[in-house]
């Protein structure tokens, strides 16, 4: 009985990575995915937390080089 059940899990879990992937693939197909803008923005944005970091980055070294007072 329990090769039986795990067949049936099996057979769903198939099912449901079917349709999952069918679904992506007509996402993709209809064009439905983020519009310019919103890739621009995504972009911009991934570079102004690249350019903070460094910037942060920046500040707390300057912060460790400095002379420590006792």
């Amino acid at each position: 009985m329990r090769g039986f059940e795990e067949e049936m899990v099996r057979e769903r879990m198939g099912r449901i990575f079917a349709e999952a992937e069918e679904a992506r693939i007509a996402r993709t197909v209809e064009g439905r995915g983020p519009s310019l803008r919103a890739r621009v923005a995504r972009r911009l944005f991934e570079a102004a937390v690249a350019v903070e970091r460094d910037a942060a980055w920046n500040a707390v070294w300057e912060r460790m080089e400095a002379p420590r007072r006792l």
